[in-house]
């Protein structure tokens, strides 16, 4: 799983965006490579592995709908269960424990 974090903190990183900016991160550095040509390593992100990458998309998925209060608040099992619910989507504890952990990262990364 430890791919699967780095690539993920590496991902929530480029899809921040910086203070005072209308644009993500990686917006930036896709200005910087189109006019200089030369790729930004921040851009370089390994391919996922497709055998653990869908939970990310479930991640993804649930944080869209997660509270929000002066900051975004830490997905919760309530949320989890009912994307679960509504998705049909079985997930196994591990699973479940996974998208913990991206959520952790996510938040992590928002407060830097």
């Amino acid at each position: 799983m430890e791919h699967l974090y780095e690539f993920a903190q590496a991902e929530f990183r480029l899809d921040k965006r910086p203070d005072n900016s209308k644009a993500t991160q990686r917006e930036h550095l896709q200005v910087i490579e189109q006019q200089l040509g030369i790729t930004p390593e921040e851009l370089n992100n390994p391919p996922l592995n497709i055998a653990v990458g869908y939970l990310l998309e479930y991640f993804y998925a649930v944080s869209s709908s997660r509270q929000c209060g002066m900051s975004a608040n830490p997905i919760t099992f309530s949320e989890i269960l009912a994307w679960s619910q509504l998705t049909n989507t079985s997930l196994a504890r591990w699973e479940i424990e996974v998208i913990k952990r991206l959520d952790i990262l996510w938040l992590n990364i928002q407060a830097e």
